[in-house]
């Protein structure tokens, strides 16, 4: 870790780093100003939007300033933040707002408890804590903090048998992954001496006889974020609880959730996994496991008729995508940068998605089907028009924001020299194609 004397250098660093910590103390107020607001029985809901609205707003706009002088670069104790970190963070904000958009517009229908939106302040505070950190054991404490209040979201639907059990084995498997995490980060301090991401790092590449329990702990670790991004065979929960919980959780889940786990993942291989010379057999597991997410996936989102599941399983195909590239990045290539933009437009796409079907949604509906969205374009053309171009960016078609995220993916892990990988892809997104012109052909075709 690096002396924290030397932040303060300068007589002005205090103030700037106050300044880029800001966010994260906008994002907690208010959180508990929505959550006091909240307890009003008449406009608790209508105020706690207002509040919780202006502080993602503010955040994100604090966080856009910082992005003005990328020269600056500080470290607060465990805290890092460098221009990416800001850039990512920036991102999260915006879902966030998404999602705060997307549970008002929602809200008549679901009678949402005033407490969700500061929950989602609660969750961003820590998915933002959980980018910034190089420190294992502070993105534990951050995995939590992001983590306790989706368990919460996703059980909200009280009138909902479905909720509830989403919400249950969402706690209990969350949990389980938690612990894994941290037995393994305290596995691979034993073998290392450290926490510190880039101190490990160093004594990876310097060492010439890596203890066995650092791999131990290292698998740990991956089995926790397997679970976090929903990859095979960690994905069961997925599916029930992306149709159990409220469809706005849903989206917000698909999207920030999503996106702070595969980014921590990915800085997590690029310093501790994927080393030259260090495990190569990390690399083989992460092939298999890659190639079985995009096959199941896509292979059972066929079969799916129901809307939310449908894309619950497009998710887990998604996820093998993406890990075409984790197991490829290290410290010298664009891997890192290549992923972000993937992830970005994905996460964007499954917000819209989302977005419609909630929409679309009736009061009290389990879900919505394809036999509901029949004639979609008849009944409501710019819901079937907004959901046609998700829907094709998630097919990866030409011209699409998915396709330029995929291309990019696919090209750079070609270049790594993972082509029969990027085969099985290729083939998978084809099939994918399928499910995804079928909802467009029941919404322009059918009546």
């Amino acid at each position: 870790m690096n002396n924290i004397e030397s932040i303060f250098a300068f007589s002005t660093l205090s103030s700037e780093a106050f300044f880029f910590f800001l966010p994260l103390i906008i994002l907690s107020f208010g959180a508990i100003l929505a959550l006091i607001l909240g307890t009003d029985k008449n406009k608790g809901r209508s105020l706690s939007f207002v509040v919780s609205l202006f502080a993602a707003s503010a955040a994100l706009l604090c966080l856009a300033m910082t992005l003005y002088y990328p020269e600056i670069n500080l470290q607060v104790g465990v805290v890092k933040f460098n221009t990416f970190s800001r850039a990512i963070g920036a991102m999260v904000l915006l879902f966030t707002i998404a999602g705060i958009i997307i549970s008002k517009g929602i809200d008549k229908k679901e009678q949402l408890a005033s407490e969700l939106y500061a929950l989602m302040l609660f969750a961003s505070a820590g998915m933002i804590l959980m980018l910034t950190t190089s420190h294992l054991l502070f993105m534990f404490i951050a995995l939590e903090i992001m983590s306790l209040p989706i368990y919460v979201m996703v059980a909200m639907r009280r009138t909902m048998q479905s909720s509830a059990e989403a919400g249950l084995k969402y706690f209990i498997l969350g949990g389980l992954a938690s612990a894994f995490f941290l037995y393994g980060a305290s596995l691979i301090f034993g073998a290392t001496g450290s926490f510190e991401l880039e101190a490990i790092h160093s004594f990876l590449i310097n060492s010439s006889n890596t203890a066995f329990i650092f791999y131990i702990g290292s698998a740990l670790i991956c089995v926790a974020l397997f679970f976090k991004i929903g990859a095979f065979p960690f994905h069961s929960w997925l599916p029930d609880v992306y149709q159990g919980a409220a469809t706005n959780v849903t989206a917000f889940m698909g999207a920030a959730v999503k996106f702070t786990a595969f980014i921590s993942f990915a800085r997590i291989s690029q310093n501790l996994l994927f080393i030259e010379g260090q495990a190569v057999w990390f690399k083989n597991i992460f092939w298999i496991v890659s190639a079985a997410s995009m096959i199941y996936g896509n292979i059972v989102a066929i079969s799916q008729t129901e809307m939310k599941r449908m894309l619950s399983f497009s998710t887990i195909a998604h996820t093998g995508y993406l890990l075409v590239g984790l197991f490829l990045i290290t410290k010298e290539n664009l891997g890192l940068e290549t992923i972000t933009l993937y992830l970005f437009f994905y996460a964007l796409s499954t917000l819209g998605a989302f977005a419609v079907v909630a929409y679309l949604e009736e009061k009290n509906q389990k879900g919505l089907t394809l036999e509901q969205i029949t004639g979609l374009n008849e009944k409501n053309k710019p819901m079937a028009f907004m959901m046609s171009v998700f829907l094709l960016s998630m097919a990866g078609i030409p011209l699409t924001s998915g396709f330029i995220g995929k291309y990019g993916l696919f090209n750079f892990a070609v270049n790594e020299g993972a082509v029969p990988l990027v085969i099985v892809a290729v083939l998978t997104s084809a099939i994918s194609i399928y499910y995804y012109l079928r909802v467009i052909i029941f919404m322009y075709m059918k009546s």
